[in-house]
């Protein structure tokens, strides 16, 4: 017995399938990184100079093909400190996260920590 679907029905069918497959392969996921209490050894004094600062920097790719890198870690964290004026961060944190999309890829690094200048 073979049964005959109207235009409309396959239609509905088809766009329900295509939206499953399109839910399907997209995927993310957010990773811890390394904790560390400072970039360079604190040894006497120093000034906080704000609150908890982050920096990040994503990388892509369309298919297999790497159309922008991140930046590497020990650059966001020069940045940081330069932003502000600093010598060093202290409280690090870091995480990456991934995100995956049919032919798109996203990966991002991000640092946080508070820039510290220290006291002559």
């Amino acid at each position: 017995m073979i049964m005959k679907t109207s235009g409309r029905t396959s239609q509905r069918i088809l766009i329900t399938i295509s939206l499953l497959c399109l839910t399907l392969s997209a995927a993310a996921c957010n990773t811890p990184g390394a904790i560390a209490p400072s970039t360079i050894p604190v040894s006497g004094k120093y000034v906080v100079l704000g609150g908890i600062e982050e920096s990040t920097s994503c990388g892509a790719m369309i298919l297999v093909i790497p159309v922008k890198q991140p930046k590497p870690l020990a650059a966001l964290i020069d940045d940081l400190i330069k932003e502000k004026g600093g010598d060093a961060l202290i409280e690090v944190s870091s995480s990456s996260s991934f995100g995956t999309g049919l032919v798109y890829t996203q990966s991002c690094i991000t640092v946080r920590g508070k820039v510290v200048k220290f006291s002559r």
